[in-house]
């Protein structure tokens, strides 16, 4: 009972944060389309959007994911559900939102953490691999958009000018985002305690014992199979305990990097469980949610698989 009521915490802990943000952009989103708002903002960066044949809409999603994904996402879908967006703008405009995330990671996470703790090649390596993977899905979403989408046939440019059909007052945009927050959160905090509960029976271990042959294919060091499986539990504790290693002596500069690419591979798809596909079906429902998720983890897996490949070929 007290393991269960553990669990029932951390999953509590986890989501407050996230389902804060999911509420903030709700409201956003709403005040953007009642008050019309956000017709002042489609010109400043549809430049963008328009790359994929995108609505100009989407735009203001992304300059919002540059401060949160969630909100940006949140903000999407509010759209979808008021037929502004169809299914498929708002796929790839959510992905489009993701690749945004290395410009807002870079200042809060790899200049202040990584760089320091890896040092300047490993570290630069590293998160440039991250960019590669978000650059691809950059040019991904240009190249659907201009294949499945049609420029001026996209559901907002139907909607008509004035998106505001009689101003709406606070306390009823409220009502109406509180509504749909609430179905939101029921599905997210749901998936999320599911998905710890596997963790806490073992899955987590498995997957750890699943590495270890595969990283001695690699011929990697038995000193690096402890810091390895860390970074794919934990990727600060990873970094660190890589950082003593290479401080040490005790692995080079090269096995470090196949270490790190290599247990991305498998960090990644953790990540995903644990996180990003209970919040994306949370918000956009299981389809659109389950079919954002692969696309963004096989996308950003292949590319680590490539450059893991490379560095595995250097003498």
């Amino acid at each position: 009972m007290l393991h269960l009521v553990a669990i029932v915490i951390k999953t509590l802990s986890f989501t407050t944060r996230i389902l804060f943000m999911i509420f903030s952009g709700l409201i956003i989103s709403e005040l953007l389309i009642e008050t019309g708002i956000i017709k002042k903002f489609e010109k400043k960066f549809e430049g963008i959007a328009k790359l994929a044949n995108l609505p100009p809409i989407c735009g203001i999603t992304l300059v919002t994911a540059l401060g949160s994904t969630v909100s940006a996402d949140t903000i999407l879908q509010n759209f979808r559900e008021n037929k502004k967006l169809n299914e498929t703008e708002v796929l790839l405009a959510s992905i489009l939102n993701s690749t945004v995330m290395p410009i807002r990671q870079t200042f809060t996470y790899h200049l202040p953490v990584i760089l320091p703790m890896l040092g300047l090649y490993v570290g630069l390596v590293y998160i440039s691999t991250l960019w590669l993977g978000f650059l691809v899905l950059f040019f991904f979403v240009v190249v659907a958009g201009r294949i499945i989408l049609k420029r001026g046939d996209t559901t907002s440019a139907m909607v008509e000018k004035n998106i505001l059909a009689g101003e709406k007052s606070l306390k009823k945009v409220v009502k109406k985002s509180v509504k749909r927050f609430i179905r939101i959160a029921i599905i997210f905090v749901v998936t999320t305690f599911a998905v710890f509960t596997l963790m806490d029976f073992g899955l987590l271990e498995g997957i750890k014992e699943f590495v270890a042959p595969f990283a001695r294919l690699l011929n990697l060091p038995p000193s690096i199979f402890l810091p390895l499986a860390a970074y794919i539990a934990s990727p600060i504790v990873g970094f660190s305990m890589i950082s003593s290693l290479l401080q040490s002596g005790a692995i080079c500069e090269r096995e470090a990097i196949i270490a790190l690419l290599f247990g991305s591979i498998f960090m990644l798809p953790i990540v995903y469980l644990r996180y990003n596909f209970p919040l994306w079906i949370s918000i956009f429902g299981f389809k659109l949610g389950v079919l954002r998720g692969l696309i963004n983890l096989s996308f950003l897996m292949l590319t680590r698989v490539l450059v893991l490949a490379l560095f595995c070929l250097i003498a």
